[in-house]
């Protein structure tokens, strides 16, 4: 596995009894108390929300880029996916221009289509930088493309990241 920032260890010992969650597509996992979080990406996103000060963490798992109902609330796509994200960290007191990102997935696993148009997981990428810079909120780490998918631990209680292609 490889961490997305430099330094640090895997933060899990034999001894641990933090609690886990898997994360699935379309869902959302906040938190103010250390959870590790595991999902498997393939052309979907996980976007990790971390902040440093509260010690807050946070992250989505979505499907596709861009929700074509605008106004509804469906967390399998990109842009309601971040949205709702930052809305619930901000709920647990977190500050905006605190928060650090990082976005793990977006391969591009049917290359089938690498030729006729951009992929899903390029397009799920672009969705997540875009909307991430509107909001002002800094990616300081970033494992995503290639045709593998990846599974992913999120460390709510520091924000540490690893992820490892599957």
């Amino acid at each position: 596995m490889s961490a997305l920032e430099a330094g640090g260890e895997l933060p899990i010992d034999e001894g641990d009894t933090m609690k886990r969650v898997y994360l699935y597509p379309g869902q959302i996992v906040t938190s103010g108390q250390p959870l590790m979080v595991s999902t498997i990406l393939g052309s979907c996103v996980s976007i990790c929300l971390w902040d440093p000060v509260a010690r807050v963490g946070g992250i989505n798992h979505y499907l596709l880029p861009n929700n074509p109902l605008n106004g509804q609330s469906d967390l399998r796509y990109g842009n309601t996916a971040i949205d709702g994200l930052i809305v619930r960290l901000l709920a647990l007191g977190v500050k905006k221009q605190r928060i650090v990102a990082k976005v793990v997935g977006g391969a591009s696993i049917l290359t089938s289509f690498s030729d006729t148009r951009k992929s899903i997981g390029d397009q799920n990428v672009d969705v997540a930088r875009t909307l991430l810079a509107k909001h002002g909120i800094n990616v300081s780490g970033e494992q995503t493309g290639g045709t593998r998918g990846r599974k992913l631990l999120f460390h709510t209680g520091n924000g540490c990241v690893f992820s490892k292609e599957i």
